[in-house]
């Protein structure tokens, strides 16, 4: 469900025009409103926990992972966005090791290491990095979404065993949606139009990749470590390149597609080896 995020959002961005912050807030209300109408007697909103600082330090993340990955994947190709998020996988461990919870093995360490080397190349494409080119900077602002992510498997996992992952799904989701409304001025002008094609975008990403997807996650957060759910990260950037590659065209250079290889390679060594 992750996986096929990516290409729907450069699709909206693109070819629908929703403005990035727009389309990511519209995403998060629509999400909410699924689950304030239709899931609220789920278990899906919890009054203690709305109220508590976790949820909304999770939300500021998450708040922040979305603003500046709309924003990159303005900018980036779906691939590179798809291959640089996937380093989050990279990131998890080496937190995991840091906070004292899980040990770094060789296998996981030489993981760690392809992968950054790899995103390195993918960012750069083997060449001297021009801080003005917008690739780049999108691609820069898609490796700050990876950060966030990493934080975020790591801060839900404790947040799941004690509330449950409905509780937390939903309020990862409310919380968002209200911390990415403010920001919704700064890139847009005026009254916006949205056709047909936008609104299927948005509806996609609420249903599947927002409520579904965030669900799933929360609910594997449940029984395994952060480590061992990152290996849904491998599997996002397999599809999501995928389907990049067959509706964009999106081009890669002999640097940056062996850093691809490497990105996939080191997430894959990081995963399995949890």
């Amino acid at each position: 469900m992750f996986g096929t995020s990516i290409p729907a959002i450069k699709l909206g961005l693109d070819q629908a025009q929703i403005p990035p912050i727009l389309f990511a807030t519209l995403r998060f209300l629509v999400a909410s409103a699924l689950v304030v109408l239709l899931l609220r007697k789920q278990g899906w909103i919890d009054g203690p926990l709305l109220k508590s600082r976790p949820i909304w330090i999770i939300g500021i993340l998450n708040t922040v992972g979305y603003i500046l990955q709309f924003e990159g994947q303005a900018l980036t190709t779906a691939s590179d966005a798809a291959l640089v998020i996937g380093s989050a996988a990279l990131m998890i461990p080496v937190a995991s090791w840091l906070n004292g919870t899980e040990k770094l093995v060789w296998s996981r360490t030489l993981g760690v290491v392809l992968g950054f080397v790899g995103t390195a190349l993918v960012v750069t494409r083997g060449e001297p990095l021009v801080l003005g080119g917008p690739q780049v900077l999108g691609d820069i602002l898609i490796l700050g979404t990876a950060v966030t992510i990493a934080l975020i498997f790591i801060l839900t996992k404790s947040l799941v065993v004690k509330e449950g992952s409905r509780a937390v799904t939903g309020g990862i989701i409310l919380t968002t949606a209200v911390l990415l409304v403010p920001f919704v001025p700064l890139d847009t002008a005026g009254p916006v139009s949205l056709g047909l094609d936008a609104w299927f975008y948005i509806l996609f990403l609420a249903v599947l990749s927002t409520v579904g997807a965030y669900f799933f996650f929360a609910r594997g957060l449940e029984t395994v470590s952060p480590t061992v759910s990152s290996i849904i990260l491998p599997i996002e950037v397999i599809v999501s390149v995928g389907l990049s590659v067959l509706i964009f065209r999106d081009p890669f250079n002999l640097l940056s597609g062996t850093g691809a290889v490497l990105i996939i390679v080191g997430v894959l060594l990081v995963s399995l080896s949890s």
